[in-house]
């Protein structure tokens, strides 16, 4: 934080971001604390502006995308824009990473059940040895 407290002062890089070239703004999980600990994660909502610069990734899928390397130096974040409470934001990244697990898992088993029916399908039907 500045001495006055009222901004956080934000270094870092976030690769591989979706949309970073395009967006204004960027949820950002970063260290508030120093004991090196979980606890010490906060999250921040970090509005684009002086300090922070994105660069466009190339990727093998699409460059509409927008996936981008988005790079925060001295960045000042208003202490208004702390997503939740200070110390608390490794406990909102899980419990996001929870529902995206679900529903990935649920998503992968509806293919999988898919893939099987079609099989089966097709081996009923085929024909071989006269």
């Amino acid at each position: 934080k500045t001495p006055d407290g009222k901004h956080y002062i934000v270094n870092g890089i976030k690769k591989w971001i979706t949309e970073g070239a395009y967006s204004d703004y960027f949820v950002t999980a970063v260290r508030t604390g120093k004991t090196g600990t979980p606890k010490d994660l906060s999250m921040l909502l970090v509005e684009r502006g002086p300090g922070l610069d994105t660069k466009q990734i190339k990727t093998t899928y699409s460059t509409c995308c927008g996936t981008a390397m988005v790079i925060m130096k001295d960045v000042k974040v208003p202490v208004e824009n702390l997503m939740g409470k200070e110390g608390r934001g490794f406990l909102q990244i899980m419990y996001n990473f929870n529902h995206e697990r679900w529903l990935i898992a649920t998503n992968l088993i509806g293919q999988a059940r898919a893939a099987v029916s079609d099989t089966f399908m097709w081996a009923r039907q085929r024909k071989i040895f006269g």
